[in-house]
């Protein structure tokens, strides 16, 4: 029907009473960093159990892997999957949200990014992922992992981030924040995935 609003303001806002709104998203984010430890034999409730009931859950876990060398990066890295202390993760966090659907498993050496998202709304997430390993040659015990779920015209963004720390560490972070920052290409642009399942 025609709009008799005389401003412009009120003209939006009319506009704005007539598009259908879409049902809120339920979006829980999880992150710990896990200081080289395998998953706890008693599984992942008390910690991933805030989530019940999400339609999109993101964990993001750091120091999964022992840094003891430089050859780290290449025994868990090297293939393009998860290393097995990853996996061991990845299987405890898919075993407590089993209602959830994986749609994206990113590591790069310790830093670990999941997402799962309800069966409803997977059909509809295409995924892109980043990586953006800081530090020597890049190798990735320091920097970002990130996600970017593209669903219904939208972009929402995951981003997994391990930077230097101590005492000696503000100036070292704020520069590897920005230097995260400026390699990623967030909210669309990364190398696009699909749903990875």
């Amino acid at each position: 029907r025609p709009c008799c609003c005389s401003t412009l303001l009120a003209r939006l806002l009319c506009m704005c009473r007539r598009v259908p709104a879409e049902p809120a998203l339920r979006i829980v984010v999880s992150t710990w960093n896990v200081a080289q430890t395998a998953p706890p034999a008693e599984g992942l409730g008390e910690w991933l159990g805030a989530g019940a009931g999400a339609d999109i859950h993101a964990v993001a876990l750091q120091e999964v892997v022992e840094l003891d060398s430089a050859l780290s990066y290449c025994r868990c890295c090297a293939g393009g999957g998860l290393s097995r202390q990853a996996a061991a993760w990845e299987a405890a966090v898919s075993a407590e949200l089993g209602s959830l659907e994986r749609v994206a498993s990113l590591q790069l050496v310790g830093m670990v990014l999941l997402v799962y998202v309800s069966p409803s709304l997977a059909p509809h997430v295409a995924v892109e992922a980043q990586l953006a390993g800081t530090g020597p040659l890049r190798f990735g015990n320091k920097g970002a992992v990130a996600a970017t779920l593209l669903f219904k015209g939208s972009s929402l963004t995951f981003l997994c981030c391990h930077l230097a720390a101590g005492k000696k560490g503000p100036h070292r972070r704020n520069a590897e924040f920005h230097e995260v920052m400026r390699r990623l290409r967030l909210g669309g642009g990364g190398t696009h995935t699909g749903a990875t399942r």
